[in-house]
């Protein structure tokens, strides 16, 4: 008995370390010195305006505000100086969140191996580089995911009152991101599996659907009175119309069904890399080959959990991380090679510890390859610093457009902020999708024809994802004389060259006549 309990104590010591190295490496490259962008600009401007007001603004919402929500208590219970720090207290409670993923991901995977072996599945998670990038991004991925897996292990209890907790924490991650009601399908379908047709359905799953829609229906009325959408079932129903919609106007060319599938699986190819191509493919192959009833739950979890993130690839949504919330059923598949490989050892401990520095190995490698050059990242945000706010809206820059939002923010904290499709205008800054250039557009003149009532800058640069218009702008700028130069970063000393200008229409509407 002694033996038994210090062998558990060492395993509960191994699962600790990891966590904290987790927590280190994801703090060893925190951005400390950039701000938020894109989607988590959206949700810290939503999570600000919630404190300025003391509630939920009236003027304008994200679809999905749960993150925001979240952030938005913790803020007012941290006190900071300004609005920079502020952004990083949202980074920094995604990357803990994050970590805390490899929680849920030791209880699941303890439930089908010995301690032992679900160690390896905390490492996959713990150290996989892209959850490290994301983590650090301050976006919704960390918390829906802990969520989400939280949920399926408290339910795989099959204990009543964990049942309930499970239903409440996926009614939270469908307020987090609207794919959880998915994850509410899975856990029902599991339900009959476990149950059938019995009295457990009056007892247990009619109260449990009972909470999910009382927490979901006052954000639903929220969300229908502020922009006229529930964001979650209409939402659902209006992606399915749109897929229909898109597959038969594709009909005679090629099917957008078959592309949104060819894109699932090229980017499932490739967040595979490093880690989970060793382990996965092979630990696919021996749970199909040696599945039992009780684990039927994987394959409905990884079936109905993929119809929102092939949706998104149907619409061409170009982006590895809707597949994340997958990666914990793929840490515990896994596991099934792992087991394996080490039947053809005798030493089974140290070939766990070096499996494990491998992973560790492997991923920081990885991570160091495709890293993102935070040095570069930061002068771009100051030279977005010191580009004019006066600008109405300027053209997608895959360099400098992300930071101009947050570069206009001001200090003091908390501030208002409304989305430019509302009244009170704040940040004055438009992007256009670089994607969207590319498919709408041929030729600068028609860019600017058809943004005219927005579009008043250009920024430009040598970077060659620029749209090919673009570019022969900052390579040949004096064939465009309705075109004047506002700036140019030669001016600050930049180690990188962008140049913005401004639309002059009088003299762009007499050319273009």
């Amino acid at each position: 008995m002694l033996e038994l309990k210090f062998k558990t104590k060492k395993i509960e010591i191994s699962f600790l370390i990891l966590l904290l190295s987790a927590l280190i490496i994801r703090f060893f490259y925190f951005p400390y010195n950039l701000p938020l962008t894109e989607d988590a600009f959206s949700n810290f401007t939503y999570a600000t305006a919630i404190n300025y007001y003391g509630n939920l603004p009236m003027e304008w919402t994200p679809v999905n505000n749960g993150w925001s929500i979240f952030l938005s208590f913790w803020f007012s219970i941290i006190n900071l100086e300004n609005t920079f720090q502020y952004m990083q207290l949202q980074k920094i409670i995604s990357v803990i969140l994050s970590s805390l993923i490899t929680i849920p991901v030791y209880f699941l995977c303890k439930k089908y191996f010995n301690k032992k072996i679900a160690l390896v599945g905390v490492a996959l998670i713990a150290f996989d580089p892209r959850l490290i990038l994301n983590s650090v991004l301050g976006i919704t991925e960390p918390i829906f995911i802990l969520l989400t897996t939280s949920s399926l292990v408290l339910f795989l209890k099959y204990d009543r009152k964990m049942i309930m907790v499970s239903f409440i924490l996926v009614a939270f991650a469908t307020i987090i991101r609207s794919e959880g009601i998915f994850l509410l399908a899975v856990l029902v379908i599991l339900f009959f599996i476990k149950y059938k047709i019995s009295k457990e359905i009056l007892t247990i799953l009619i109260p449990c659907l009972i909470i999910f829609i009382v927490i979901l229906t006052p954000i639903s009325d929220y969300k229908m009175e502020v922009i006229g959408t529930d964001g979650i079932f209409q939402r659902v129903s209006v992606g399915t119309e749109q897929v229909f919609s898109t597959t038969n106007e594709k009909v005679n060319d090629n099917s957008a069904i078959i592309d949104g599938i060819i894109l699932f699986i090229k980017y499932l190819g490739w967040i595979l890399i490093p880690n989970f191509l060793i382990f996965l493919p092979f630990g696919a192959i021996l749970f199909l080959k040696h599945r039992k009833k009780e684990n039927n739950f994987i394959i409905i979890f990884l079936i109905i959990c993929s119809i929102p993130i092939l949706y998104a690839y149907i619409r061409q949504a170009q982006d590895t991380r809707y597949l994340y919330a997958l990666f914990p059923i793929f840490s515990l598949i896994s596991l099934y090679a792992v087991k394996t490989y080490l039947t053809k050892f005798t030493k089974k401990d140290i070939i766990l510890f070096l499996i494990i520095i491998g992973i560790i190995i492997s991923s920081i490698s990885f991570y160091e390859y495709k890293k993102i050059d935070y040095e570069q990242e930061k002068e771009y945000y100051e030279i977005a610093k010191k580009i004019p706010i006066t600008i109405g809206g300027v053209n997608y820059d895959p360099t400098i457009s992300k930071y101009i939002s947050s570069s206009e923010l001001t200090e003091k904290w908390p501030f208002v902020y409304y989305d430019e499709t509302r009244q009170i205008k704040i940040i004055k800054t438009y992007t256009f999708s670089n994607v969207m250039e590319k498919v709408k557009y041929t030729d600068l003149s028609s860019f600017i024809t058809s943004n005219k009532n927005e579009l008043t800058h250009l920024i430009v640069n040598n970077n060659s994802n620029l749209s090919e218009y673009l570019q022969e702008v900052y390579w040949n700028e004096e064939k465009f004389q309705y075109l004047d130069k506002q700036f140019d970063s030669n001016q600050i000393n930049s180690n990188y060259h962008i140049k913005l200008f401004k639309i002059n229409y009088e003299k762009f509407n007499l050319i273009e006549k």
